[in-house]
């Protein structure tokens, strides 16, 4: 149990108790990878092989790479989530307060200890659900604690419900969202990204395509072969980042402008 957190005791019977489903999250995280690595292939690959192709063509490459793209982002995540949780991670509401373990051990905190409280979401949300996205609980305690559950977890809208009855000392407090207080760091980000679109500009305008003539003797037509200044393959991934960097400072010049309103 850890520093600072009350004995179980203390908190009473339990009232509930809502696992958290990570082996769901590496099979989400395995059936984006089967997604996005025969899409990924198959885009580069009609990428390469075309070349200047049709629009139809250049469609369905952008198409394939866009889908590998994001199943990859759907696949850190979800991975990430798995490796940020533990074993056997559960929650137990009590008549006192809430208890978080594992297999590593457990601590408890009575309700008045909980000093931030977030639910968001109605955790019936198509893909969003089989994902964990479409419910969310944040618990912020007074030791320093964080403690998160989405819609992974058994019963998630239970627990978030019983949160809100239990805590209303911090469940009507308005939360300010991460772009709210990032404030100018926002412009700051997409600077840099323009910086980065710009200096992926210059090297590929700085290595262009260099031809070589070659003598071919007297009364020969000479030679003349291209010594191709960047690869395909180095194109493909200074194209991906430049995308990349674009779509990264448009959300950021909008996250901005949405934070403003709580400035």
């Amino acid at each position: 149990m850890t520093e600072g957190a009350d004995t179980f005791g203390d908190l009473g019977p339990m009232a509930s108790r809502h696992a958290v489903d990570h082996r769901k999250r590496w099979v989400n995280a395995g059936c984006a990878l089967l997604i996005a690595i025969p899409s990924g292939w198959l885009g580069v690959w009609g990428w390469s092989a075309t070349g200047e192709g049709s629009v139809g063509s250049n469609k369905a490459i952008g198409l394939l790479l866009g889908l590998a793209l994001g199943a990859i982002a759907v696949a850190a995540t979800q991975i990430a989530r798995a490796l940020r949780g533990e074993r056997g991670e559960y929650f137990e509401v009590r008549r006192g307060g809430l208890v978080h373990g594992s297999q590593r051990g457990a601590a408890g905190w009575s309700w008045n200890r909980v000093t931030s409280l977030h639910v968001d979401g109605d955790a019936v949300n198509g893909l969003a659900t089989r994902l964990g996205n479409g419910y969310r609980v944040e618990i912020d305690l007074d030791d320093g604690t964080r403690l998160r559950a989405d819609g992974l977890t058994e019963r998630a809208g239970d627990l978030g419900r019983v949160l809100l009855t239990q805590c209303p000392h911090v469940a009507l407090k308005p939360r300010i969202p991460w772009y709210g207080r990032a404030g100018s760091w926002l412009l700051a980000g997409a600077a840099a990204c323009a910086a980065a679109i710009a200096a992926m500009i210059f090297y590929i305008t700085d290595h262009p395509d260099k031809e070589h003539r070659i003598p071919a003797g007297e009364g020969m037509t000479m030679v003349q072969s291209t010594e191709p200044g960047i690869s395909e393959a180095g194109y493909f991934f200074l194209t991906m980042g430049m995308l990349v960097c674009a779509i990264t400072a448009i959300t950021l010049v909008i996250a901005y402008v949405r934070g403003r309103a709580y400035r």
